[in-house]
């Protein structure tokens, strides 16, 4: 057993199947997760108990992925927090400057976790 606590990724999508999706791939690869459904719920979870990287989705009710980053990158004690945009909106490179990367949805697994591991290591 590793002695090491596992790396903890923060999973935020409205969309049910693609968090269901993302936390199994993340799980079954050594990471723990938590999920929030939009922006607001994200932001109470970082405060509460931050993670060490988020996925993130840009289109969202009620408080979306962009507002959501741009909040993130103002708060002084989060904002290192690194960022993976996973979304399917057209022009999403331009609403955001300093993800660590940018995926289509849907999001090559393999690109995804080798993306996860340069940034935050197993």
């Amino acid at each position: 057993m590793n002695d090491e606590a596992k790396k903890k990724i923060l999973v935020v999508d409205d969309e049910e199947d693609v968090r269901t999706y993302l936390v199994t791939l993340l799980e079954d690869n050594g990471y723990e997760t938590a999920q929030a459904t939009d922006g607001d719920v994200a932001f109470r979870m970082v405060h509460e108990n931050p993670p060490d990287l988020i996925t993130l989705d840009l289109q969202m009710p009620n408080e979306t992925g962009t507002r959501f980053f741009r909040t993130l990158m103002k708060d002084k004690e989060h904002r290192g927090i690194p960022v993976i945009v996973i979304s399917g909106l057209a022009g999403r490179h331009l609403a955001m400057s300093e993800p660590v990367a940018v995926f289509d949805k849907p999001v090559e697994k393999d690109q995804l976790l080798e993306k996860i591991r340069e940034t935050i290591g197993e």
